[in-house]
């Protein structure tokens, strides 16, 4: 039945599965009649594995068990159960099943809201990964508001120099590069790269990183200049 779930959202993406592993065969035995928390997080600890095996198939055949247990048993706002709905939905965005990570993320998001707020870091994390999940879909133009508004969100709750405020800069620097918005990308490279140069010194990775993305961004801006000053002297 999983496997025919999990084949009806990918099959248009990926088509086929690994074979699993007879300890994977050993292991999914539920629904549970009784509450076992000691192998739920054997299986989540598997499920990272195969995760981090690119076998992410099998990571979210085990991680669907595991978060039906957790709903049976925990119930929806468990801080166990919303961190396993993150693990799969990371999962499947790894399969590109886009859409299931959709609903999946949006409902840590709407049970965070309540429980901690709307500016809790913990929710404007949840948010993140929802708009990470749209720019990994490729849908930009849905990315970019929702990157703006965390990063507005993070710089008053957790200041410009905090690690989440940063990467919620690159991240909508990115989305900008992507839509083709290269004058907006290359201004918010340049902060971000002062910000990291600041915070995480100039020899960092991450500050390296800023600075070829920023390379990027001025060498795709460069080509569309010229494009269109060919363009006009044609005419």
């Amino acid at each position: 039945m999983l496997r025919s779930i999990i084949e009806i959202l990918c099959r248009s993406r990926r088509g086929g599965f690994s074979t699993r592993s007879k300890l994977l065969r050993s292991n999914l035995i539920f629904p549970a009649k009784e509450f076992n928390p000691d192998a739920l997080s054997r299986l989540e600890a598997q499920a990272r594995e195969l995760h981090s095996a690119k076998r992410n198939a099998e990571a979210v055949e085990v991680l669907r068990n595991v978060l039906a247990a957790r709903l049976k048993f925990q119930g929806e706002r468990h801080f166990q159960t919303i961190n396993t709905r993150s693990g799969l939905a990371r999962s499947l965005r790894a399969v590109n099943c886009f859409e299931e990570c959709f609903l999946l993320y949006s409902e840590n998001i709407r049970i965070h809201q309540h429980k901690l707020g709307p500016e809790h870091p913990q929710t404007l994390r949840s948010l993140s990964r929802l708009a990470n999940t749209y720019f990994a879909a490729v849908r930009y133009v849905d990315a970019k508001p929702m990157f703006e508004g965390i990063l507005e969100r993070r710089i008053r709750v957790l200041g410009r120099d905090h690690p989440d405020t940063l990467r919620s800069q690159s991240s909508l620097a990115n989305t900008l590069a992507a839509l083709g918005l290269y004058k907006e990308a290359v201004e918010l490279y340049e902060e971000i790269i002062e910000d990291r140069v600041r915070v995480l010194g100039s020899d960092h990775d991450r500050t390296e990183l800023s600075r070829k993305r920023l390379e990027t961004a001025r060498q795709a801006a460069q080509i569309r200049t010229t494009s269109l000053h060919k363009q006009e002297s044609e005419t």
